[in-house]
């Protein structure tokens, strides 16, 4: 892996823009916001000529969200050949800029917001440490207008048709990766379609995809439905797995899938079936009026007083003949979650819902700006948990465990041990932004702030060695 000094240039250098200045301009914003991530643009560029130079960076026609992530995707499709195993997690995220009217941009918040959806493409390493490799793709849409109720026929052929974002998501990153990487696709419940299977099936494409109804209708005479199928079907695996803590949404319809839960190890038991479906009329226009694939059931037989047992059901094209491969299926899905955690770096860290920009484009230039810095967060705060006892260079590069030790000791903090691990680096980088070990796991709030000053001091430390 890259040092973490030479990552913030990296990732954005070798833009195309048609003009070296835009290039240069670039590479200098990135620094700055990366040094400040959760700050506002006036306040992280320090006085009106550099604010003025980031708006005009951020509208000017040359610079598009393409071009700003073409060198991260680069170094993401890099890291992702170095890897043995990728699975890469697909999802959407609402990003809200509030009631005030935005030229360009489309309602959110059940219509009553401004803002757009953002469809990622989250590249991870499909060993136990789950490390997040970078972002392969980044597709948005915004919702304008009425646009009535649609039958299945017309909204199958429709050219706004949002489902369409997930096939064009894997098409995007089999491109980059194949015939070099033949990733898994993980997907939510929302991308639980039978067109989308076959479209799936048809380019040979890996996934695993969570079931949102377990009804769909097979040509089995024995069983009806996939779900009586897996109900049947014997168990294969066994493992334990942390479950963590999920509070109460304020939205009925996410309370119904994702209900209220405390954190514990789930004892989760698996089985699998092969089954044929049949072509439901949502996707009449399928050339495939049957599909076989593989249904995977996880679930928790005995979970403690007063929780919602566990329970998955999975799509997928993953062989299921041993319990080893059912663990690989289960352990796939699993990496999905680190989207979540994507999100809330995007979004907590880095601030992004809270950016002043009027123009769509300018929002997406600035959602392309800040796409891997939130990256390189979420590395640093996975890691720490997952590879705990790694070196903490690993993360951080030597000037930047230099000025991490001197911040401490001015601060009169814990300082790091000679040889510090990641997780050291981690706390120490949270300290920096308040945070007290005894109060439990840093946030993203603390650990971005924390961050920020660390990029801070290092580019002053780097300035006084004449390394600028």
């Amino acid at each position: 892996m890259a040092r973490a000094n030479e990552e913030v240039g990296s990732e954005y250098e070798g833009a195309e823009f048609g003009d070296a200045r835009l290039a240069r301009r670039l590479i200098s914003l990135a620094r700055l916001v990366a040094a400040e991530p959760d700050s506002s643009f006036p306040a992280a560029a320090g006085g009106d000529a550099n604010l003025e130079a980031t708006y005009r960076f951020l509208n000017n026609d040359r610079v598009t969200p393409e071009r700003i992530l073409a060198p991260h995707v680069r170094r993401t499709v890099e890291r992702c050949i170095d890897a043995e195993r990728v699975v890469v997690a697909h999802d959407t995220t609402e990003l809200n800029f509030g009631d005030s009217e935005r030229e360009d941009l489309g309602r959110v918040g059940r219509g009553k917001s401004y803002g757009f959806y953002a469809h990622y493409a989250l590249a991870i390493h499909g060993d136990e440490s789950r490390e997040p490799l970078g972002v392969l793709g980044l597709h948005s849409h915004f919702r304008r207008g009425d646009k009535g109720r649609r039958g299945h026929r017309a909204l199958q052929s429709a050219p706004d048709n949002e489902s369409r974002r997930w096939l064009s998501s894997v098409e995007t990153v089999e491109e980059l990766l194949r015939p070099r990487t033949q990733p898994i696709h993980v997907m939510d419940r929302e991308a639980d379609c039978y067109s989308l299977f076959a479209d799936l099936v048809r380019r040979r494409a890996r996934f695993v995809i969570r079931m949102a109804s377990a009804k769909r209708q097979t040509t089995d005479e024995k069983f009806a439905t996939v779900g009586d199928a897996l109900a049947g079907a014997a168990v294969l695996a066994e493992r334990e797995v942390p479950i963590a803590a999920r509070g109460r949404s304020k939205l009925p319809s996410y309370r119904k899938h994702f209900p209220e839960r405390n954190a514990r190890v789930a004892h989760l038991q698996m089985t699998a079936t092969r089954v044929t479906l049949v072509r439901p009329d949502s996707s009449s226009h399928s050339p495939d009026k049957t599909l076989t694939l593989h249904a995977v059931r996880v679930f928790e037989p005995a979970p403690p007083d007063g929780e919602i047992a566990v329970e998955w059901r999975l799509w997928t094209t993953e062989p299921i003949d041993t319990a080893e491969q059912m663990l690989e299926i289960v352990d796939a899905y699993r990496c999905r979650w680190r989207i979540e955690e994507y999100y809330k770096a995007l979004k907590t860290g880095c601030a992004l819902e809270a950016r002043q920009l009027e123009s769509s484009g300018g929002l997406l230039n600035t959602l392309a700006l800040f796409t891997p810095i939130a990256w390189r967060l979420l590395q640093l705060r996975s890691l720490a948990h997952e590879r705990a006892d790694a070196p903490a260079e690993r993360v951080l590069s030597p000037s930047q465990l230099t000025c991490l030790r001197f911040a401490l000791r001015r601060l009169k903090r814990p300082e790091l041990p000679p040889k510090p691990t990641i997780r050291d680096a981690m706390l120490g980088v949270a300290a920096l932004g308040g945070h007290i070990k005894n109060n439990g796991e840093p946030g993203w709030i603390v650990l971005g702030r924390g961050f920020d000053k660390l990029l801070t001091i290092e580019l002053g430390y780097l300035a006084a060695k004449g390394e600028m």
